[in-house]
């Protein structure tokens, strides 16, 4: 059911609202109630929602939604204007301010072995992955990937770059500063952060029996592929022109 056609009628009911929320099982059924602070209740509800959305995917119903809350669906609505409003609030609440600006060193850290960079790097990136926000990117992406966009950061100049510079500087060839990344570049790259992301699909989402810390399945993902990675650009880079892998990156 469209928003606008849940919305509808609300309005007039919300007057009538409690000022608090009532906390519920699984069920639906009221637990004694307690009157919190806007912002509490607020992040309540998206707190719940997280977890409702991450669980049925963002087509799930306010409705229950509120029922799960032991809410009424009014209730949610008094808060956030619209279901995307919500969603919005949760994408908001569990994805900005994932990135650690402390990253940026890393990666860019010369004086650090390229492997060394990465491992730290990818456990500590990947350590942030839960449940809940591997199920929620997953269903942003069915959902048409706006949202991901949204609230996703450039990987493009924030990861590959430092790794494709490091690469370059291996490999004897140019650096970025001097000729631009080209596509071949930016998937090679991307195999090394699709492997890894892969683990924590498989984890979470698959539900997948894996260790409980992917530390070293990680380590072995960077290993495999500096194994490879140089020889693949120097191909790359000097062998016979590939149409499709030296189209340079349109840098908006």
């Amino acid at each position: 059911m469209m928003v606008a056609r849940q919305t509808k009628g609300l309005v007039a009911q919300s007057a009538a609202e409690p000022t608090s929320i009532e906390v519920g099982d699984a069920a639906g059924n009221k637990a004694p109630t307690r009157r919190l602070p806007r912002e509490d209740r607020e992040a309540r509800i998206i707190d719940a929602a997280a977890a409702f959305f991450a669980e049925v995917g963002l087509e799930g119903r306010t409705r229950d939604l509120a029922k799960r809350m032991g809410v009424s669906q009014a209730l949610i609505y008094r808060y956030f204007p619209s279901k995307q409003n919500l969603i919005d609030r949760v994408f908001s609440t569990v994805f900005v301010g994932r990135w650690d600006e402390e990253w940026d060193r890393l990666l860019g850290d010369a004086s650090l072995p390229l492997e060394e960079r990465l491992v730290d790097f990818y456990q500590a990136y990947s350590g942030r992955h839960s449940y809940m926000s591997m199920r929620l990117f997953m269903f942003a992406g069915l959902a048409g990937g706006e949202i991901q966009r949204r609230y996703s950061f450039d990987l493009t100049d924030r990861v590959f770059a430092p790794i494709i510079d490091a690469l370059r500087r291996d490999a004897g060839l140019p650096s970025l500063s001097e000729e631009p990344m080209v596509r071949g570049e930016r998937e090679l790259a991307m195999m090394l952060h699709g492997s890894i992301i892969f683990l924590s699909i498989r984890k979470f989402v698959y539900q997948m029996k894996l260790p409980e810390t992917l530390d070293d399945l990680i380590a072995q993902q960077v290993r495999t592929f500096l194994g490879g990675a140089v020889a693949a650009l120097r191909t790359m880079r000097t062998g016979p022109d590939h149409e499709t892998l030296d189209v340079p990156l349109v840098r908006r």
